[in-house]
């Protein structure tokens, strides 16, 4: 498996030619880091690589996130995303793994990606956890119980479950909304609520008659004592008015109506984004190539399509298990991504980042294309095996000579779609060679 590059330059330059190859089985993983400014040929070399990655054997499937639409690749299954189209992603399928899965990891992926597009408050966060964490049970996955992360088991044959979607999340908080509200005109909702408002009132007075050198006074006591009457009464009523068995417990998660109001409203645009939606997106099973054109959805929108389908393809790959010793160096799945810089964040929840630092013992490759070594974060960068430069802006070249520990009079010698500079790591190597490579003609 490899992808050839080029002739080395300098031998070229002495009638001598050698090719340069990026041979998966020999670097150290899959990954490779493409710097190019605007102009430069990202588009053109990410086009050659995947004409020539298709033609693996075993063939890996590649999965091309296309922020603009211009990696057009000839005979790849095609899918366009939009708020238009009546397929996306599913954010709630669980892993089944015991280790790696379950419906805790799925939940805190979930809110940790909606997180990294556009952060949430931290009480809104905790009752997005616990909406979540109820929705997932009301459809028979508990997050104490990894045997029910199984979708088809002994139960389910009988009793059929399936993932909640995103359009379930949206009913499921307007229905909690909803009992909150309308629960309060209940006896039971009201015996709770004023209950509620009656114990903090006398916390308060308790706490008055702690103070220190506070003086008995008679006033306050038979206040408090009519609280306790009250408060007594309050209780009988609810416990009388039961209905569920659930009130309390949703009191106390989805106390403020507000902060539940906030988080409906954000379950609702997010459905409403293009990105979430029940029915799976059409690709041809029997094609190595998945185009994903995203070139619709706003800023925002590609930043979470692309973490939650990169989640996706990672969990799917950890279940599969690691790649065995004799397989090294096999690859299931390769990601191409461009206008890399919209998907980093320097943090252990982004999923490039674990992808990065842990695909490669599950047959991943990580293929990011961005304009400067600045728009790459520092986990990424220190862990890709193979860095190929085609031109950076002058005011980066510090920074580039720096990362990679090259020489700076080599920059002058890359001339963008005729010379290219190239760094890979193989296995066994201390040091990491960057050679100047003359690109095909065609290119």
């Amino acid at each position: 498996m490899k992808i050839e590059l080029g002739q080395d330059d300098y031998l070229l330059s002495k009638n001598q030619t050698q090719s340069i190859y990026c041979d998966f089985d020999v670097v150290v993983n899959a990954h490779m880091l493409i710097m190019g400014k605007t102009g430069m040929g990202k588009t053109t070399f990410l086009r050659r690589a995947i004409q020539q990655m298709r033609r693996f054997s075993p063939a890996p499937r590649i999965h091309i996130m296309d922020v603009h639409g211009d990696i057009d690749i000839h005979g790849a299954s095609s899918v366009r995303f939009s708020e238009s189209t009546e397929y996306g992603l599913n954010p709630f399928v669980v892993s089944a793994d015991r280790h790696f899965g379950g419906v805790r990891k799925r939940t805190q992926d979930f809110i940790a990606t909606i997180n990294g597009a556009r952060p949430i408050g931290s009480r809104q966060e905790a009752v997005m956890r616990h909406l979540i964490t109820d929705l997932y049970s009301a459809n028979g996955f508990f997050a104490d119980n990894y045997k029910s992360w199984v979708l088809e088991d002994g139960y389910a044959r009988k009793h059929p479950k399936r993932y909640p979607s995103m359009d379930d999340a949206c009913r499921f908080a307007f229905g909690k909304l909803k009992q909150l509200i309308i629960g309060s005109d209940t006896k039971s909702g009201r015996a709770l609520e004023e209950l509620n408002k009656v114990t903090t009132k006398l916390y308060r007075i308790s706490k008055q008659h702690a103070a220190t050198g506070a003086k008995a006074d008679g006033e306050l006591t038979e206040k408090a004592m009519d609280l306790r009457t009250d408060a007594l009464r309050f209780y009988k009523d609810y416990i009388e008015n039961l209905e569920t068995g659930k009130e309390l417990e949703d009191f106390i998660k989805y106390e403020s109506k507000e902060v539940l109001k906030s988080v409906v409203e954000r379950f609702d645009n997010l459905k409403a984004s293009g990105i979430f939606k029940n029915q799976s997106p059409p690709f041809d099973p029997s094609n190595p190539v998945w185009h994903y054109d995203i070139t619709a959805l706003r800023e925002d929108e590609k930043r979470m399509f692309v973490e939650f389908r990169l989640q996706e393809l990672f969990s799917a790959a950890m279940e599969k298990g690691p790649v065995r010793r004799e397989q090294e160096g096999l690859l299931r799945d390769i990601m191409i991504i461009d206008e890399a810089h919209l998907f980093f964040r320097d943090d252990q929840n982004n999923i490039i980042n674990t992808i990065a630092k842990e695909g490669r013992k599950f047959g991943l490759g990580l293929v990011c294309a961005s304009q400067s070594p600045t728009h790459f974060s520092e986990d990424f960068f220190s862990n890709v095996a193979t860095k190929v430069v085609l031109g950076v802006d002058q005011m980066y070249w510090d920074n580039l000579v720096r990362k990679m520990k090259i020489e700076a009079k080599l920059m002058q010698y890359i001339r963008p779609f005729h010379v290219i500079g190239v760094q890979m790591s193989n296995k066994g190597d201390t040091r990491s060679k960057f050679t100047m490579v003359r690109v095909p003609k065609e290119q």
